[in-house]
């Protein structure tokens, strides 16, 4: 009887022991599965920061290219019209020093058609040499080319340079009252002074 009773009692322990372990399972199951879910999540919120810093190193990169291109552009713009301005120049003073070798050509024109007026010389020779110089003087003028005005002007430094200086008390002061040479611009800029002579008082 004793013997029965010990057994019914053991098979009583082993259920609560199997109950127990169940139960232990159960629990570790859960936390085991709570505790799984959890690095998904944190793995999660990592990748989406780690995709997050990516774009902005990509807006960043972005940005200097941008910056290093419009910095390329501007310079290409500015080599551009730098380029064109020193060839525009060169140009320039190209055309410049060829005019500057004609002066002396106009010079001699000019005294020859002076000389000639003061003798008597065939009508139609006259009536060429001036045609020749008002069609070579107009050639020039329009590449730019024109005489500075002297005679009866006031001096100006800019203009005139002043060779020698006469007193006439029936002038104005500083008023040129001779040319010795005529004077030109080119485009603006004095290409030779007019040589005066100056009246002081």
């Amino acid at each position: 009887m004793t013997n029965k009773n010990e057994n019914i009692e053991n098979t009583a322990n082993d259920e609560n022991t199997v109950n127990d372990d169940s139960l232990n399972i159960d629990e570790k199951g859960t936390l085991n599965e709570a505790n799984s879910e959890m690095p998904k999540k944190v793995e999660a919120v990592l990748e989406e920061k780690k995709d997050l810093d990516k774009v902005q190193e990509l807006n960043k990169e972005l940005t200097e290219v941008k910056n290093k291109y419009y910095r390329a552009l501007a310079d290409y713009q500015n080599l551009q019209r730098r380029t064109a301005k020193e060839q525009l120049e060169a140009r320039g003073r190209g055309a410049e020093d060829f005019v500057k070798k004609l002066l002396p050509v106009l010079d001699t024109l000019d005294k020859a058609m002076e000389q000639l007026a003061k003798v008597q010389v065939d009508k139609k020779i006259m009536d060429g040499l001036e045609m020749f110089s008002i069609q070579f003087t107009d050639v020039l003028e329009k590449e730019g080319l024109k005489a500075i005005a002297a005679q009866g002007c006031k001096f100006d430094p800019n203009f005139h340079e002043a060779l020698s200086k006469q007193s006439n008390p029936e002038r104005e002061d500083e008023i040129v009252i001779d040319v010795y040479e005529k004077g030109y611009t080119f485009k603006d800029r004095v290409l030779r002074s007019a040589k005066v002579v100056i009246n002081q008082l």
